[in-house]
C-alpha cells in the first residue's frame, strides 16, 4: 500500500532528478564551450523565449486540470475550443518574438539567437498539453518519460554537433541542438495529443467514461468561453514565469552578457535544490489538490502540514551545502572568472526556503476563484523584484539581481501563506 502511494513520487522523482542532471550537464557544456559573453547571450535569449511561451498556451493546461477536477468527464466539452485558442495565440506569440528579434535594442548575434529559438515556443506548448493529459490520467510513467525526453534530445544533439563542428561554432551548435530537439518534441507531442483527444483519454478519479445516453447535455464550450475561463490561469502562469525568468533578461540589458551568465547559472544551481517541492506541487499533487479541496479538505490540510516540514528540512540542507560549495561552483563553470557567480549564489540560496514554502502554500491558490488572488500576489512580487533589480543591477550586476529576487520571494511567501489560510478557512466564498 505504501509503495503504491509512493510510486508516483518515485517515478517522477527519478525523472525529475534525471532531467535536472541532464539540464545541468547541458548548461555546464554550454557555459564551458561558449564562455561568459556568448553563454549570457544564449541564456538571455532562451529566457526571453521561455517567458513568451506561456502566452501561446495561456493557461490552458492549468485550466484543464482545474475544470476536469471539478466537472470530470463533462470537461471534455472544453477541449475543441481550447485547441483553436492555442493555435491562434501561438501565431501571435511567434509574430511578437520575430518583431522583437529584428527591432530590439541588441546586437545581430542576439537577433539570430532569438529567431533560432522560436521553435522552442511550439515545443513548450506540446510539453504542457501532453503533460497535463498524462496528469489527468495519473499515468506517471509516461509523464515522467515525457519530462525527460527534451533534455535527452538537447544534450545528445549538442554533444554530437560540438564533436562535428569547429570549436569556434559553439553558439551555432547550441542553437541547432535546441532547435532540432524542440522540433522533435513538436512532432512527437502532436501525435500523442491527437491520440489522447481522439477518444483515448483515460481520466482518473471520476469513474468510467459515461455512455452517450448518460452523458450530460451541456453544450460544447465556445472560443469565448475558453478565453474567459482560462484567462486567469494564463495571467498567473505568465506572471509567475516572468517572475522567475525576468532577472536574466534584466541583467543582460541593464548589466552585461557575462552578468546574465553568472545569474543564470546561480539560479540554475538553486533550482536543483527545488526538485522535490517542484515535483510535488506542480506535477504529482496538482490534480489531487483540486479534488481534495472540493471533496476532502481535511486530507488536504494534513498533506500541506507534512509538506511544510519536509521542504523546510530540505531547504536547510541545501543552504548548508551551497555555503560550503559556492566558490567551487564558480570556479567549476568559469574558472578564475567565476567569483561573481559564487557571490550571486551566496545570496540567492536564501530564497530556497521561501520558494519551497511558496510552492506549498500557493498550490491551494490554483483552485477555483482563488486563481485571481494568486495573480495579484505574483504581480506584487514582480513589482518588488523589478523595482529593486532596476536600482541594483547597474551597479552590482548578478549580485543585485539576486538581492532583488530574495526580497521578492519573501513578499510572495508571506502573501501565499495568507491566501492559503483564507482559502482553507472560508472556501471560495472568501473570494
Amino acid at each position: 500500500m505504501v509503495l503504491t502511494q509512493a510510486a508516483p513520487f518515485l517515478k517522477l522523482g527519478a525523472a525529475t532528478g534525471g532531467a535536472a542532471l541532464l539540464a545541468f550537464v547541458t548548461q555546464t557544456v554550454l557555459a564551458r564551450q561558449l564562455g561568459p559573453d556568448d553563454y549570457g547571450r544564449f541564456s538571455a535569449g532562451l529566457s526571453l523565449v521561455t517567458i513568451m511561451a506561456p502566452l501561446a498556451c495561456f493557461g490552458i493546461g492549468s485550466f484543464w486540470l482545474s475544470v476536469f477536477g471539478k466537472e470530470g468527464w463533462q470537461a471534455e466539452r472544453w477541449l475543441g475550443a481550447s485547441l483553436r485558442y492555442v493555435r491562434a495565440s501561438a501565431l501571435a506569440v511567434l509574430a511578437l518574438l520575430a518583431a522583437w528579434a529584428l527591432a530590439g535594442p541588441h546586437d545581430q548575434a542576439t537577433t539570430v539567437v532569438i529567431l533560432a529559438l522560436m521553435v522552442f515556443v511550439l515545443a513548450q506548448i506540446l510539453m504542457e498539453l501532453v503533460g497535463v493529459l498524462y496528469q489527468l490520467e495519473e499515468d506517471y510513467t509516461a509523464f515522467a518519460l515525457w519530462q525527460v525526453l527534451p533534455h535527452v534530445f538537447r544534450l545528445g544533439l549538442l554533444g554530437g554537433l560540438l564533436a562535428l563542428l569547429p570549436a569556434t561554432a559553439g553558439l551555432a551548435a547550441a542553437l541547432l541542438a535546441f532547435g532540432l530537439g524542440s522540433l522533435a518534441i513538436v512532432l512527437l507531442g502532436a501525435l500523442r495529443l491527437r491520440a489522447r483527444l481522439g477518444g483515448r483519454l483515460a481520466l482518473k478519479g471520476h469513474g468510467p467514461r459515461p455512455s452517450a445516453s448518460c452523458a450530460s447535455g451541456m453544450a460544447p464550450a465556445s472560443l469565448g468561453d475558453v478565453l474567459g475561463a482560462s484567462l486567469p490561469f494564463g495571467l498567473v502562469g505568465f506572471a509567475y514565469l516572468l517572475y522567475t525568468q525576468l532577472n536574466v533578461v534584466l541583467v543582460k540589458y541593464l548589466g552585461s552578457d557575462a552578468g546574465a551568465a553568472y545569474y543564470n547559472i546561480a539560479f540554475m544551481v538553486m533550482n536543483a535544490f527545488l526538485l522535490v517541492p517542484n515535483m510535488a506541487f506542480e506535477k504529482v499533487l496538482v490534480p489531487r489538490i483540486h479534488r481534495w479541496y472540493h471533496q476532502d479538505r481535511a486530507q488536504l490540510v494534513t498533506v500541506l502540514k507534512g509538506a511544510t516540514l519536509l521542504v523546510l528540512i530540505l531547504s536547510a540542507a541545501g543552504i548548508v551545502l551551497l555555503t560550503l560549495a559556492g566558490d567551487l561552483v564558480g570556479r567549476f563553470f568559469f574558472g578564475a572568472e567565476g567569483q561573481p557567480l559564487a557571490a550571486a549564489l551566496m545570496i540567492l540560496m536564501w530564497s530556497l526556503p521561501l520558494r519551497s514554502l511558496s510552492l506549498c502554500f500557493g498550490s491551494v491558490l490554483f483552485v477555483g476563484a482563488f486563481i485571481r488572488l494568486r495573480l495579484w500576489f505574483v504581480l506584487a512580487a514582480i513589482a518588488v523584484d523589478v523595482a529593486l533589480a532596476v536600482a541594483l543591477i547597474p551597479g552590482q550586476g548578478a549580485v543585485g539581481a539576486a538581492i532583488a529576487m530574495v526580497a521578492a520571494e519573501s513578499v510572495m511567501c508571506i502573501l501565499f501563506f495568507l491566501g492559503m489560510l483564507r482559502a482553507l478557512r472560508h472556501g471560495e466564498r472568501a473570494t
